[in-house]
């Protein structure tokens, strides 16, 4: 176990990954984010994003997510782009359907690596940088 909050729990599974699992599976009263920082990314930052590295794997399981409000996914453009300014890698995995609805609906695909297991994601993390992240600046 690598780092815990109150909404996930982080886990680094080897020298260059680590994976995210959310433990609640509403989190709306998270993401009200006034003042530019909400909740739930002071919370993955304290958990992960601030001991991430470069060249180093997020995966995110989103498999126990549900409902996907909008502002999630707003959440995880600003997770993203934390990641990318540590010149770090992002995988999501273990979409639900309104995830896969909400990630196809705004073309999500562009901007996330998604994979279907979390042992697709940890497969493909070691696989290399260039199989499982989009480079700054591409849409």
């Amino acid at each position: 176990m690598f780092g815990t909050a109150r909404n996930l729990v982080v886990e680094k599974v080897s020298r260059d990954v680590f994976v995210a699992r959310f433990v609640t599976p509403d989190l709306r009263e998270f993401l009200d984010c006034q003042g530019g920082s909400c909740e739930l990314f002071r919370e993955i930052r304290t958990a992960v994003l601030d001991a991430l590295e470069k060249g180093q794997t997020l995966v995110l399981n989103l498999g126990l997510i549900e409902p996907f409000p909008s502002a999630f996914y707003s959440w995880l453009l600003k997770v993203r782009e934390a990641v990318l300014a540590r010149d770090a890698r992002l995988l999501l995995c273990r979409l639900g359907p309104s995830i896969q609805e909400a990630i196809d609906l705004f073309k999500g695909e562009r901007l996330f690596h998604v994979v279907r297991t979390e042992g697709q994601a940890l497969r493909e993390s070691a696989g290399g940088a260039d199989r499982c992240y989009m480079q700054r600046g591409q849409n």
